[in-house]
């Protein structure tokens, strides 16, 4: 397959680069800093995709795109940031009739008790970081006219090993034997490249944990 990643030199969006370039998939690499490891499999876009014509050109002809976009959590205005970027990938994407592949946060998904992560679950200097990937999910949430995935990560998200070993959702949080709901990057990413491959959820959102 041939696959755009928006954010591919972030945390969660290097972790996609490397699954998808471990499965042989040839991969767009779209970031606006810190280039990433050369591979035979790999096209680097150092640019930023606010750019519209030259986004449109990256990701013209791909299967599909997968976005881990982050405008960085220092941002002077980071909820407005994330709407004025997903109003052009969104639009873009539409423009081709591509399929796109989001990941959000955790903090719209549905706890044991009924009420949302954010409330309640995380501290406020999070929740505020979190406002601009929530904000978007609200406002593209039941837009039908886009083919997007949502993906939503475990309360947790941590560096740790690819076990190929955890629960799907769809809108509640998961949890472990300990109440705890965690995942790692590199489990979230091998969930990512597997609706990449073979969709399950286009239109819908999903959550994995252990």
């Amino acid at each position: 397959m041939n696959i755009a990643v928006i954010g591919a030199s972030g945390f969660v969006g290097y972790a996609v680069t490397k699954e998808a370039l471990e499965k042989n998939h040839h991969v767009k690499a779209i970031y606006r800093r810190n280039s990433i490891p050369e591979h035979q499999n790999l096209e680097q876009f150092k640019m930023t995709i606010f750019d519209q014509e030259q986004f449109k050109q990256v990701i013209k002809d791909v299967d599909v795109v997968i976005s881990a976009y982050n405008p960085g959590y220092y941002h002077v205005d980071q909820k407005s940031r994330y709407l004025d970027a997903y109003e052009v990938i969104f639009n873009t994407v539409k423009a081709l009739n591509k399929r796109i592949i989001v990941v959000i946060g955790a903090t719209t998904l549905i706890q044991y008790d009924g009420e949302l992560v954010k409330h309640g679950f995380y501290p406020k200097p999070w929740l505020h970081a979190l406002e601009g990937p929530d904000a978007v999910f609200e406002k593209y949430r039941f837009d039908k006219s886009i083919n997007v995935t949502w993906v939503s990560p475990a309360a947790e998200l941590i560096d740790g090993n690819k076990t190929m070993n955890y629960r799907y959702d769809t809108d509640h949080l998961i949890y472990d034997q300990n109440f705890e709901s965690r995942i790692s990057v590199q489990d979230l990413a091998h969930a990512i490249i597997l609706e990449a491959e073979s969709p399950k959820y286009e239109k819908m959102r999903f959550t994995i944990a252990y």
